[in-house]
């Protein structure tokens, strides 16, 4: 999932612009936000009138001593006022107040933290302060945010838990032993116990997700060991936690080893793809190449990732129309890594480009798959396609479609989905 989906767009800016060191392998795309927000102001900035007094600075931290106390109440209220009116607001007050937070200590921050706790506020409002104050915290004094925060490890509202995993990787590449030790204490002390009907602690998950991700650059061995010791059926979900969405190049190879090793055969494979999905969504089909190339990939490990990836990127074109262009391009690198599954992949591309607000007709995308139907030279592509929910809903022309699929059976198995 996105870490912070459920936070007010208003506010996840102003969280981006304190928590870009604390959180540098969990939300890329806040950073891009963020500097795209620094970005804007400095062009605000230049562009103002020739009265404008010239900006001067202030010794370090005078600024701050010299303002008032923060009115927490008025600033939760502005805060919602921004959201329910859709706007962004005043994007320099923004920048201050969000310069403000990462300039107090963090005496100052607890300090904060205590007085919002007293005042009446509804829960929405009380979780969005947080949320703008714990980042902070977290970059100053991980484990302090951590003992503090940990009772509210099951709180919903506000993404505690991916809050306080985030603040156990800060303090684990400060000091793996302790934070390691502190970890399995409060496992031990139930904190992580699972509340759900499948026995699964998603918070327990996020957590070791974020301990595993730290020791696998400083200690192969004991990611290892520590992946052994979680549930086989459980393995897969913890590295696919959003801390392995930025696996350094240099941890790539231990990564796969330490899938290779530690989850159960049937899901390695997958597992691997999900970094080439990740990752080809931000660098495109090359840096997956690398990937593959870096990781030592066997051939159904290599079939896998391109697959993955081919869809991953046709599935996130952002509202853009998928083009001819396109589908060649995804053909003409999966051809390269992995031949084998170039039709499946292009029958599952050509569904999927019938999807979303930029879809395909259903008639080009039909158009496309006989003529790499017939490229192919074996009835992958057709059937794909023909298997994809789009084409169900499509039933009459691609009944007609599936007539042309040369093998009785597959013939058959495709007409009798498509009833």
């Amino acid at each position: 999932m996105k870490p912070i989906s459920f936070i007010p767009p208003v506010v996840a800016l102003v969280i981006a612009g304190g928590w870009i060191g604390a959180q540098r392998q969990s939300i890329s795309t806040l950073e891009k936000e963020s500097d795209l927000l620094r970005k804007h102001i400095a062009a605000r900035a230049s562009g103002a009138g020739a009265d404008s007094p010239p900006a001067r600075s202030a010794a370090p931290g005078k600024e701050v001593k010299d303002k008032p106390p923060l009115d927490w109440k008025k600033i939760a209220a502005q805060f919602a006022e921004m959201q329910r009116s859709g706007g962004m607001g005043d994007m320099r007050t923004m920048m201050r107040f969000q310069q403000r937070l990462q300039a107090m200590t963090k005496e100052e921050l607890v300090s904060a933290l205590d007085e919002i706790a007293a005042l009446d506020l509804p829960a929405e409002s009380r979780a969005m302060l947080e949320q703008m104050l714990i980042g902070p915290l977290v970059q100053k004094d991980p484990e302090l945010a951590l003992t503090r925060f940990i009772g509210r490890l099951q709180d919903q509202q506000g993404g505690m838990s991916w809050q306080l995993s985030s603040a156990l990787q800060e303090w684990a590449e400060k000091d793996p032993a302790r934070a390691s030790a502190w970890f399995d204490q409060q496992i031990a002390a139930g904190k992580f116990d699972s509340k759900s009907l499948d026995g699964k602690s998603r918070s327990r998950q996020q957590f070791e997700g974020a301990l595993i991700n730290v020791l696998l650059a400083s200690n192969p061995d004991a990611a290892a060991n520590r992946l052994g010791a979680i549930p086989e059926d459980q393995r897969s979900d913890v590295l696919s936690q959003y801390q392995f969405q930025q696996l350094k190049e240099e941890d790539q190879l231990a990564f796969a080893k330490l899938v290779r090793s530690q989850v159960p055969e049937g899901e390695r494979a997958n597992t691997l793809a999900q970094q080439a999905s990740w990752m080809v969504s931000n660098d495109g089909y090359s840096k997956v190449t690398e990937y593959l190339n870096r990781i030592e990939a066997t051939p159904a490990e290599r079939a896998e990732c391109a697959e993955e990836a081919a869809e991953s990127k046709l599935r996130n074109y952002n509202g853009k129309k998928v083009t001819r262009e396109d589908l060649d391009a995804m053909r003409e690198w999966v051809g390269s890594q992995a031949p084998e599954a170039l039709g499946r992949t292009t029958g599952k591309a050509l569904g999927n480009a019938l999807q979303g607000n930029h879809k395909m007709e259903f008639s080009e995308a039909a158009d496309l798959a006989v003529e790499y139907n017939q490229a192919g030279g074996n009835d992958e592509v057709l059937a794909s396609f023909l298997e994809s929910w789009p084409a169900r809903q499509n039933k009459e022309q691609a009944r007609a479609l599936a007539e042309k699929i040369a093998d009785g059976k597959r013939r058959e198995e495709i007409l009798k989905y498509l009833k």
